[in-house]
């Protein structure tokens, strides 16, 4: 009885030097908590923004398109990405890689979020998203600010330092965005006239007037915005219309619009084919018939028809073509803001994009939410 006592005194000392030595019990490590895509997109873990097509056969899914991207809630420390990514493929226009932004527990503007550069090469790369957090619960958003044509984007997997918790609640608002560059936000972010205006990184669909006014309303956007026309294939632009089906130019399974079904359209085409010299009968026809078909699609969204950020000339043709249309649920939007030359800056968009969020408030009695 007494050899019992003295080995558990000893062994209780020997403790008690161990807690002395490492300042208390060890904790232990945590486990890592994985997301793939083999079986779907994981979406009772993942909010997806945008249109996000799952590739099954790679186990991946796609957030190519402007603005589009993904959202997760864990409880950890940091959280990784397994990404694959490509370049520009028109570098005669813009050279560089695609970008995105990573928004970290609330934060909502992207000047609030890190700007990240992923690697063009086409492989797949592990990628820190946040690390150095304080352990607890966390929420990051990673939303791309290049257009599709300047590069693509694949996630792969999600490793976070403990386990993935249900993600926030989503915006009960909805937008679509439609358009060209403008919409895409090219050029926005240069400082100079020409230079920088040529590298992907000038781009910014974030800061686009769009996507400001969906931040007045506080709404989700899903944005099909390229640099493209209306009208197919003239002077070798790409048709905005073409692409509409799709889950994005470089991703052309078909598209499932009951997946997203707007509030709000927002569009705005027709300033390149004035540009490159289509007809302006031609360009009647195609817009009155695209608002048609984007109608069907949407029988109770309220279409904004938005114009004048870099010509005036669409400012008698558009109203003239939504007159004739007799719906009452399409409305005009001259924007106030006009570039004095090349794409719209930051200054621009945002007059433009608070101007279009006020409009649309006021248009469909919308104050009472967004006051």
């Amino acid at each position: 009885m007494i050899r019992k006592l003295s080995a558990l005194l000893i062994a209780a000392v020997f403790a008690v030097a161990l807690c002395a030595c490492t300042g208390g019990p060890v904790d232990p490590a945590p486990e890592e908590s994985t997301l793939t895509f083999a079986q779907g997109r994981n979406e009772a873990l993942i909010n997806w923004y945008g249109r996000c097509y799952h590739d099954a056969e790679k186990e991946q899914v796609s957030f190519s398109n402007s603005s589009s991207g993904f959202e997760v809630t864990f409880n950890g420390t940091q959280l990784k990405a397994r990404l694959i990514s490509t370049g520009s493929q028109f570098p005669q226009e813009a050279q560089g890689s695609a970008y995105v932004y990573v928004f970290v527990d609330g934060a909502s503007h992207y000047s609030q979020a890190e700007l990240m550069e992923l690697n063009p090469d086409g492989q797949e790369h592990e990628v820190v998203l946040a690390e150095g957090l304080e352990r607890g619960t966390h929420t990051v958003k990673v939303l791309k600010c290049t257009e599709v044509k300047y590069g693509t984007a694949y996630l792969t997997a999600l490793t976070a330092d403990g386990d993935f918790l249900t993600p926030p609640v989503r915006p009960a608002l909805k937008v679509v965005l439609l358009g060209d560059s403008i919409l895409s936000g090219s050029e926005v972010m240069r400082e100079s006239t020409t230079g920088d205006s040529l590298l992907t990184v000038s781009e910014n669909s974030l800061a686009a007037y769009g996507y400001v006014a969906a931040e007045v309303l506080d709404a989700e956007v899903s944005a099909i915005t390229r640099s493209g026309a209306l009208v197919s294939g003239y002077n070798g632009y790409t048709s905005i219309p073409d692409i509409y089906d799709q889950y994005s130019a470089a991703d052309p399974a078909e598209w499932d619009f009951g997946e997203f079904v707007p509030d709000i359209v927002i569009l705005d085409l027709g300033t390149n084919d004035v540009l490159i010299g289509a007809p302006t009968a031609l360009i009647r026809q195609k817009y009155g018939e695209f608002l048609l078909y984007i109608r069907s699609k949407y029988p109770e969204a309220a279409i904004f028809c938005c114009y004048g950020a870099m010509i005036t000339t669409l400012n008698t043709l558009i109203p003239e073509i939504v007159e004739e249309l007799k719906d009452q649920n399409i409305y005009t939007c001259a924007l106030p803001a006009l570039t004095a030359g090349g794409h719209p800056r930051v200054q621009q968009h945002e007059t433009n994009g608070y101007h279009l969020g006020g409009l649309i408030v006021r248009t469909l009695g919308l104050l009472g939410e967004n006051e």
